[in-house]
């Protein structure tokens, strides 16, 4: 039998709108940056990320939502 290198369990949230190709191609780079150090900042930059700098859009928080309707912040 054949011995085959596991691959890390990656959560979704990582693959999520990535073609076939890139997600395989993002896997790769997690298994590879996984033996970097926790410190070192290039190992969570991925090349197959599209959003290059730019913060991604999210859901805003109840919390956050209710200090702006009270103090009149604009987003």
């Amino acid at each position: 039998m054949k011995k085959t290198k596991k691959q890390p369990k990656v959560p979704a949230k990582y693959l999520a709108g990535l073609s076939t190709k890139e997600k395989a191609k993002r896997k790769k780079e997690i298994a590879k940056n996984k033996k970097k150090s926790l410190s070192d900042p290039s190992a969570y930059k991925f090349s197959t990320d599209k959003k290059k700098g730019k913060r991604r859009k999210t859901v805003e928080s109840k919390y956050t939502r209710r200090f702006r309707e009270r103090f009149g912040t604009k987003s």
